[in-house]
């Protein structure tokens, strides 16, 4: 049986989430599953098959999931990689990566439709993956039936394990990156706590030289978040992903202290490119970093800054991680399959 792919996510620039789908599709095919993935019309990924006509723009996407896609798929078993399925279909496997629109509403705008249509999507799937214990527990205490979820564990991209130093020093140079500096991954995303990262940043910037680099882009789909302003404070815009292992390889440490992630992947990702992670002592990142990283209390401005120095003084280690490849996860991805999708 082939399976088919809601490919309406890779219209957009990757982050966490969509750069976890990817790998998954692209370890679905390295296993020789037969798969067609369906999109909007305009996408231009070389994964998709097939596209179908849809309205433009981010709500016209999800009017094409829920209109067109459903109408070509019928009563097929469908993949939907990104939180999200056609809700009138029988036969949705979906990953939910996290429920961060209904544990803090406030963190974006629109929240309540969409965290409504994701919940829905989990409720009305035959099978419901999460990226970690934490959110599988998270979505059976939200009505999901327990018997039909199952833990896939994210997978990094193999590109963050083998970043050569030249990549590093050309990025360094392209980007003006000259100092020291600490990096911080989405701090357009409320629940990223960008504020925790420059108070301390600000802390330890009169007495060692560095800079924090902000990488990402404001979004539609958040509340909106102030920055302080700062000579030391480097806003880098949205980091492609052939940019971002060398931005991560570079720095001192990656400084993540998010409030709230459902596996939280860029710690991760940081350490398999050999640099420290600092992140938020949430039970999702314990859970991801296989307790490697150094955890800090959340919004802990003087934890945070002593963490900062350490690791700028070379003091915080990346221990070894267990192995855990593409091929892993698609083979605990296809083992949770239901009997008749199996390959």
């Amino acid at each position: 049986m082939t399976l088919l792919v809601n490919g309406r996510f890779l219209r957009v620039k990757p982050t966490g989430m969509h750069r976890a789908g990817r790998v998954l599709l692209d370890g679905i095919e390295a296993a020789g599953r037969r798969i067609e993935v369906l999109a909007p019309k305009g996408v231009a990924d070389e994964r998709v098959d097939r596209t179908l006509w849809g309205p433009p723009g981010r709500a016209g996407d999800h009017l094409w999931e829920q209109g067109a896609l459903a109408a070509a798929v019928r009563r097929r078993p469908l993949l939907n990689l990104i939180n999200t399925a056609p809700l009138t279909l029988p036969r949705n496997i979906v990953w939910t990566h996290d429920l961060g629109p209904l544990v803090g509403p406030q963190w974006y705008r629109g929240a309540a439709a969409y965290g409504r249509l994701l919940l829905l999507s989990a409720r009305r799937a035959e099978v419901v993956y999460a990226p970690s214990e934490q959110v599988r527990g998270e979505l059976v205490a939200a009505g999901v039936a327990a018997g039909r979820t199952r833990v896939l564990r994210t997978a990094v991209d193999p590109r963050f394990a083998a970043v050569d130093p030249a990549a590093v020093d050309e990025l360094r140079g392209r980007r003006g990156l000259d100092r020291p500096y600490l990096l911080h991954l989405g701090w357009a995303d409320p629940r990223k706590d960008v504020a925790t990262a420059v108070a301390a940043h600000l802390q330890l910037a009169g007495t060692r030289p560095h800079d924090l680099v902000l990488a990402g882009r404001e979004h539609p789909v958040f509340a909106p978040v102030t920055v302080p302003e700062a000579p030391t404070v480097r806003k880098l815009g949205y980091v492609d992903d052939d940019d971002l292992p060398a931005l991560m390889a570079g720095a001192a440490a990656l400084v993540f202290p998010s409030r709230y992630e459902g596996f939280g992947l860029p710690p991760v990702e940081a350490m398999t490119a050999g640099t420290p992670a600092l992140v938020s002592d949430l039970p999702a990142h314990r859970e991801a970093t296989w307790d490697g990283a150094r955890f800090l209390p959340p919004g802990d401005v003087d934890a945070w800054a002593a963490a900062m120095a350490c690791a700028l003084d070379g003091e915080v280690t990346v221990p070894t991680l267990p192995s855990w490849t593409a091929a892993d996860m698609t083979g605990q991805f296809l083992a949770g399959l239901p009997a008749d999708c199996q390959p």
